[in-house]
């Protein structure tokens, strides 16, 4: 048998394979890794939209107290809890109990608090968050005179503080605490302007056509129900919990138009 035969053929390296595979399952790792991160990261992102988002419709039904939409706003769970200054009401039903939606506030109730500053927490199992707000803003709180007495308006601005507590219930978010302080407070004795301050004027001595560049393209209208008090200006979105419409439009019907006599000159 000659050398030739006798040699033996070289073996395929068998290590290369196996290092092509262990790197493409590295590789695949560290990808859905980064997927996962971005996933977390994307998801932490819109809960913060989703709380800010309540939290904004919240301070706008409290404006003008449209207690149905402000109960809505919060959770089912027995945990629910408002923290107010004069006391501490627990559960859904001490929501509806506090913001007895029986009684309708007066059209000149005004509780304008502006939240701003919001700073966010989500929980890392992402089903609880921690919001703190500033809500600064004007409130008309009108009294309930006894017969024969007229009506007085307290006028005031408040800075407060708010520490909420949100929960996640069936994939939409939720108020679920609420504690509020308020550092400090201003009354107003006088210059409280109003609606009809500013409209009646105006009203009252239109603008004439082509007078000057103020002049406007369309005359103001007496019926426009933004020159009275207690006006809610449609919303635009629906309620961010339940997903309906609100209900400023029966609280609108209401109010009458600004009744101005104009001037003899006009």
């Amino acid at each position: 048998m000659s050398n030739k035969q006798t040699e033996k053929s070289p073996r395929k390296t068998p290590w290369i394979p196996v290092v092509a595979v262990i790197l493409l399952v590295g590789i695949i790792v560290v990808f859905n890794g980064r997927i996962e991160k971005l996933e977390k990261r994307l998801q932490r992102t819109e809960d913060i939209q989703a709380i800010e988002r309540l939290q904004y419709a919240y301070n706008y039904y409290v404006e003008h107290m449209l207690k149905q939409e402000i109960i809505d706003c919060f959770a089912d769970s027995p945990d629910v809890l408002l923290d107010w200054l004069e006391g501490k009401w627990k559960g859904k039903g001490g929501v509806k109990k506090y913001f007895d939606v029986n009684q309708v506030p007066p059209s000149n109730f005004l509780h304008q608090l502006i939240p701003s500053a919001g700073l966010i927490t989500v929980a890392p199992d992402g089903k609880t968050a921690h919001g703190r707000w500033y809500a600064f803003g004007g409130v008309m709180m009108p009294s309930q005179p006894q017969e024969g007495e007229e009506q007085t308006v307290s006028r005031s601005f408040i800075n407060g503080i708010y520490e909420i507590g949100y929960i996640k219930e069936s994939n939409i978010w939720k108020i679920l605490k609420i504690k509020w302080t308020i550092p400090y407070g201003v009354r107003i004795y006088d210059g409280w302007i109003r609606p009809e301050d500013i409209a009646g004027p105006m009203l009252q001595e239109p603008p004439e056509a082509g007078s000057g560049p103020m002049t406007p393209d369309v005359p103001m209208d007496s019926e426009d129900l933004r020159y009275v008090t207690g006006y809610i200006l449609p919303f635009h979105f629906t309620h961010p919990v339940t997903g309906e419409q609100t209900s400023e439009a029966t609280r609108n019907k209401r109010l009458k138009p600004l009744q101005v006599e104009k001037t003899e000159s006009q």
